[in-house]
């Protein structure tokens, strides 16, 4: 009789439970895709010096002023930051894999953001290493991907000839990019077959991937800038870049400080609503 009389007690209980545990509960963010959620631009010395000198804005480590970063710190959670200059969708999908094969990924949030463009990633035998490959550093060996990846400038040389050849003779980008997605499609699955929690920042080429193939955006969790822009072009159509933060003192194309802020209050409100 007594367990009768407080019952409703009990449901109330259970109810309260169910509802604290739907929300989105996170103690880790992994971040990888390309350099905007690894603070591409703030890895060159004269940005920083801009920044400390021209406009009194200390940063001490790129890093800290990430979107992922600012997300972090008000979950009071740990980042994983695995994006890279010049990362594709390859490397990605490889690393995202990799980190989930050996670690608990229970309460760790996803971000993916897909890069815009041809990107891809290759092993060279005479490097010994991978090197993430660019239309920038197809068309010169001078590009600066390699080098703020923290390589030799000569060592993009020593390969330029090779690898252009088979980008000319071998690379078809539609048929590249239609590979891409369905590898994305792929993780997506993958993540939601094991109730992986992620965030999709996409370049706009995975929503046309659905569209061609009659497939609901609904399903994924996509996060979108200005009623369904893409980060890139919304980093530009609000003059978020280094370049225009900066007054022209940089030519820098990145997201600025103001950028990774905005990017970050979506993201928690996004958390915070799901």
């Amino acid at each position: 009789m007594l367990f009768l009389q407080h019952y409703p007690f009990f449901l109330l209980l259970i109810s309260l439970d169910k509802l604290i545990n739907c929300q989105m509960k996170i103690n880790k963010i992994f971040i990888t895709g390309g350099s905007q959620g690894i603070g591409g631009g703030f890895n060159w010395d004269k940005v920083i010096e801009i920044y400390n000198d021209k406009m009194n804005i200390p940063i001490k480590n790129r890093f800290d002023i990430t979107y992922p970063a600012l997300v972090g710190k008000h979950f009071n959670c740990e980042v994983i930051f695995e994006g890279e200059f010049g990362g594709s969708i390859n490397r990605l999908i490889n690393k995202t894999y990799e980190y989930i094969f050996n670690n608990n990924v229970i309460d760790t949030l996803f971000i993916i953001e897909i890069p815009p463009g041809w990107r891809d990633e290759f092993y060279s035998i005479e490097l010994d290493r991978n090197v993430n490959m660019t239309i920038g550093n197809i068309l010169s060996p001078d590009d600066e991907t390699d080098v703020a990846c923290g390589n030799d400038i000569k060592d993009l040389h020593k390969i330029h000839k090779d690898i252009s050849n088979y980008f000319y003779k071998f690379v078809d980008y539609d048929k590249d990019r239609k590979k891409w997605m369905n590898g994305i499609m792929g993780l997506l699955s993958f993540f939601k077959l094991n109730n992986v929690k992620y965030i999709l920042i996409d370049s706009g080429d995975f929503q046309t991937y659905l569209r061609l193939n009659n497939l609901n955006e609904g399903d994924y969790n996509f996060l979108w800038f200005d009623n369904g822009n893409a980060m890139n072009n919304w980093i530009n159509d609000n003059n978020l870049t280094i370049k225009k933060e900066t007054n022209g003192l940089s030519n820098d194309e990145h997201m600025g400080i103001k950028g990774h802020q905005l990017v970050a209050e979506k993201i928690i409100k996004y958390v915070e609503e799901n």
